[in-house]
């Protein structure tokens, strides 16, 4: 079927219509442009111990415990609860053993009505009031320990903060570096124009280019990732655009004694406060196990009304008085808890014997490592100064005609090789500040 003029033009004018009104509406629609974060190292530091799940996790935790020793502090509180019941029944006489002449053998049915506020409160009872104890400490470790983990991932932000940092700054070298060899691949051009230069030169300076522009590819590549896990390190969503204020520095300040820092880290590492915590947990809680020998003392008593029904022959009774118990034969249980007690504090004071070696490891590896960095930037910028020296000479002997550009093309790999030398530096100087901080525990972050 043919489709006249007029047809045509009107189903064109209806197309062209819907695209306006989609275009409109997907203009009205569109998401408002995320708000650019302009993020400090300190910054980075909040935002990990703020939203990180590990330490949102290890504070629940911590709620958890202390919800817990709450529910063991209320054992010895006094304990008050109503209980009534209505029933009727029917009893089998004989089903007793009563076989009784002239008895029926079955009596009832009768009702039995009964109402009436118990309370229970313990006197004396030395196991529970260890495992009170016990519990606070398990609170306090439970806090230390969550503490502990915002202390590591405000260090592992920190660190991905600095990678992502010496990315950016990689990735101005290699720019740099694009240009140079761009404006060096020119200088062969023009140097082979005016008959100073070979064809042997100008492919050269090409080759050069190409491997720089490469670099610049791998380089931002590398930068990307690097934004990606500081992203995920500071658990922000993946598409809020970050602006890194900090810059790459160092300080010539002299560092402090090994010595100072090692009792300090023994002192203030906030995992090794959590596992002094739990052997004081497990030596309470040995010690309750060992009182489970000691009479306990309670008070008891209660008040109601008992009768047929509630309104039928009820009449108020009342009840207290004192109850002790005290263990006399228990196959041995008592015995198994306390050697179990005393085996959980012996593995806890083994982890608290072990973990203080591993801080002090950690504080002189960290002392190491910021010794190492400084040797490393003093090295780099001898070498970054260096190279760029050589590659002003370079490039005045190319100009001249007295060299080809293989000179040139080396200074130039050498100047790229000191930039990037002294880049990495600055960075492991960055990163070996922020695990010297962490291996002492004085990681500065505010606190949510």
């Amino acid at each position: 079927m043919k489709m006249s003029p007029a047809c045509r033009r009107a189903l064109l004018a209806g197309c062209l219509l819907g695209c306006i009104i989609r275009a409109t509406l997907a203009q009205d629609m569109d998401a408002p442009a995320p708000v650019v974060l302009h993020l400090t190292l300190q910054d980075a530091k909040t935002l990990a111990v703020e939203h990180q799940v590990t330490v949102l996790a290890a504070r629940e935790q911590a709620v958890e415990t202390a919800a817990h020793a709450e529910e063991t502090a209320s054992r010895y509180r006094p304990a008050v609860d109503f209980k009534t019941f209505q029933v009727r029944q029917t009893e089998n006489l004989k089903a007793m053993g009563l076989n009784l002449p002239g008895f029926p053998t079955m009596i009832g049915p009768f009702d039995t009505f009964d109402a009436r506020v118990r309370f229970t409160q313990r006197v004396f009872d030395l196991a529970r009031l260890r495992d009170i104890d016990a519990s606070r400490y398990a609170v306090d470790a439970a806090r230390l320990h969550a503490d502990a983990t915002a202390q590591q991932m405000a260090g592992a932000a920190a660190l991905n903060y600095v990678e992502s940092l010496r990315a950016q700054e990689a990735v101005k070298a290699a720019m740099s570096n694009f240009d140079l060899s761009q404006s060096l691949l020119m200088l062969a051009r023009d140097q082979q124009s005016a008959g100073l230069a070979t064809g042997v030169d100008v492919v050269r300076a090409q080759a050069v280019h190409a491997r720089n522009t490469l670099m610049l590819r791998q380089a931002r590549q590398v930068a990307s990732e690097a934004d990606t896990r500081l992203h995920r390190a500071l658990g922000l969503p993946m598409d809020v655009p970050l602006i890194l204020v900090d810059r790459l520095a160092y300080s010539n300040a002299p560092l402090p004694p090994l010595a100072p820092s090692i009792d300090q880290a023994l002192h203030q590492r906030p995992e090794l406060q959590a596992l002094e915590e739990v052997v004081h947990q497990r030596d309470t809680e040995r010690r309750a196990t060992l009182a489970e020998n000691y009479p306990a003392v309670s008070v008891m008593g209660d008040m109601g009304s008992s009768g047929v029904t509630p309104t039928h022959n009820d009449y108020r009774t009342y009840s207290f008085g004192v109850q002790m118990t005290m263990p006399l034969l228990e196959g041995g249980a008592i015995s198994a808890r306390q050697d179990a007690a005393a085996s959980r504090m012996r593995q806890a004071e083994l982890e608290l014997r072990d973990t203080r070696q591993q801080v002090e490891e950690d504080v002189r590896l960290a002392y190491i490592a910021l010794q190492t960095s400084l040797d490393q930037i003093a090295t780099a910028e001898t070498t970054l100064s260096l190279s760029d020296r050589l590659l002003d000479q370079s490039r005045d002997r190319f100009k001249q005609g007295v060299a080809d550009n293989l000179e040139l093309v080396d200074a130039q790999a050498n100047l790229a090789g000191a930039q990037s030398a002294h880049i990495d530096a600055l960075a492991a100087y960055a990163m070996a500040v922020i695990n010297f901080e962490l291996s002492e525990g004085r990681l500065q972050y505010v606190r949510p």
